[in-house]
């Protein structure tokens, strides 16, 4: 079977994000006001390096696991230390990130719900956005779809899309059970757009506008989306098959003619789009000037009219106390935005726009060394983190072993101490006078009330116990003549005579 294929890159020129059902959860993310940014961290590694009171504190916000313990999380977070990777905020969402802290309790249900930050689609391994297959293979089969319809006679008695699309694509004669195999884009097949170099990506409000200027605004709640930013580049492969018979599926679709339908209708859509958006007051995106251009649209808020076949369109229009009407274009735009309700149109921007371009063998080799670069970087970064993750667990278990050597010091000590307690107890009071004398700890006062009381003692123990008052002023610097006060000299004047020592 020999097949038709083209290496390309997709490069955006306006902000795009793919759904993947993910959101920046609470528990990973702080927001860095100064650097204008969300640090996305490893929430085992931010724990970690927590005191064991703040520990306790954040397992114990976790656990609640109620709607208000999320607010209590973002304010924990709020101004702490994290390290990991950042994603940009647009200007508005520091105050909105503010407000969101200061929420009454009877607030905080409905606008956490608005605060949920969605990501765009990522690469698991190392984070980075991509651009899926299905979501290009999706934007070229729309394109196609329009240039068929406009090649065909007239199907405006069909109603129902898939019908419409079925007759297109001549499969409405053939049986539910072989249509995905006669379907012509089962042969055409797209692989992954994944990232070449380093792909940054922005926190955007996505806003929702009239086409037309009027008094009243857009019904539509601002969203919080993670988009991919423009100039980002994306390397993946389209490959068209050629059939093996001549009925593998209802017909064949040419490669050339694949790529060009996208060109003629995704530029098409921008021509009427960018009109529509300089009648409100919206800079439009320019288009880069790239030889052997390709347009293409992808992902979330492409417009509707991105998404339909033109000839047919049956747009549904929400009207007011839930009633709808159908129109054969939108009358509503969802733009990115800095902020949540923008005060003019300036600085907000459509979505999905791209180009889908042949990659030359001289920017496929820049290309490998942007990879090349980014992946030595990351392995570096990676390194980094497993070092920092070691010194982490090393110190956690030399901590863990000078609290366990103090313990048991704590323990050797506690059973010392019983065991003195136990002799002494066994002990007359004389000997116990004895104990106390032999105990370094013993305090001066002591020594000298011992002293006064020496010839209260039996001849046996006095002896003894001058002994160790010996031994003690020895010890003390106390013994000599010469270092020892009038009185002192007396007190020793007087052990000497216990030993009948002159």
């Amino acid at each position: 079977m020999e097949d038709k294929r083209i290496k390309c890159y997709l490069q955006n020129f306006s902000p795009i994000h793919i759904g993947c059902d993910e959101v920046y959860e609470p528990t990973g993310f702080l927001v860095d006001g100064e650097n204008n940014c969300l640090i996305i961290f490893d929430p085992l590694l931010f724990i970690a390096k927590l005191s064991q009171v703040d520990k306790e504190k954040f397992s114990a916000i976790c656990k609640k696991g109620t709607i208000e313990s999320i607010l209590e999380i973002y304010k924990f977070l709020q101004n702490r230390p994290a390290r990991g990777r950042s994603v940009n905020i647009c200007n508005g969402f520091m105050d909105h990130y503010n407000q969101v802290l200061k929420l009454s309790p009877g607030k905080i249900k409905n606008e956490l719900n608005r605060f949920n930050i969605e990501r765009t689609a990522f690469c698991a391994f190392d984070q980075r956005p991509y651009i899926p297959g299905s979501a290009v293979k999706g934007a070229l089969r729309t394109a196609y779809l329009n240039s068929l319809a406009d090649k065909s006679k007239d199907y405006s008695s069909i109603r129902e899309h898939k019908k419409l699309e079925e007759k297109l694509l001549r499969l409405d004669s053939v049986s539910n059970k072989e249509k995905i195999y006669k379907d012509p884009f089962r042969l055409v097949k797209v692989s992954d757009f994944m990232p070449a170099g380093d792909i940054e990506t922005k926190i955007h409000y996505v806003v929702n506008k009239k086409k037309k200027t009027t008094d009243k605004e857009a019904r539509g709640l601002a969203q919080i989306l993670e988009t991919i930013l423009p100039g980002s580049l994306f390397v993946g492969e389209i490959i068209v098959d050629t059939p093996q018979t001549k009925d593998a599926v209802s017909f064949a679709i040419e490669l050339k003619n694949l790529l060009d339908s996208s060109h003629l209708f995704y530029g098409k859509e921008k021509t009427r789009e960018d009109s529509e958006l300089k009648n409100i007051g919206v800079t439009v995106p320019e288009t880069p000037e790239i030889d052997n251009i390709m347009l293409i649209r992808v992902g979330r808020h492409s417009g509707a009219e991105s998404v339909t076949i033109e000839k047919y369109r049956n747009i549904k229009i929400m009207l007011g106390n839930r009633d709808q009407i159908f129109k054969d274009h939108a009358t509503t735009l969802w733009l990115a935005s800095e902020v949540r309700k923008p005060n003019h149109n300036k600085f907000i921007s459509p979505f999905g726009w791209a180009v889908l371009n042949p990659l030359t063998p001289e920017m496929e080799k820049q290309l490998k060394e942007d990879e090349a670069t980014f992946q030595n970087n990351l392995n570096q970064a990676l390194i980094d983190k497993k070092r920092k993750q070691e010194e982490l667990l090393l110190q956690k278990e030399q901590k863990r072993d000078r609290q366990l050597r103090e313990k048991q010091q704590e323990e050797e000590i506690r059973k010392a101490k019983e065991q003195r307690a136990a002799e002494l107890k066994a002990m007359t009071p004389e000997q116990r006078v004895l104990a106390e004398l032999s105990d370094p700890l013993i305090l001066e006062n002591r020594v000298v009330e011992i002293y006064n009381k020496i010839d209260e003692f039996s001849e046996e123990n006095k002896r003894a116990i001058a002994m160790a008052l010996k031994k003690y002023w020895e010890a003390c610097g106390k013994w000599k003549k010469k270092n020892c006060s009038k009185k002192q000299r007396i007190k020793v004047q007087k052990i000497k005579e216990i030993f009948e020592e002159s």
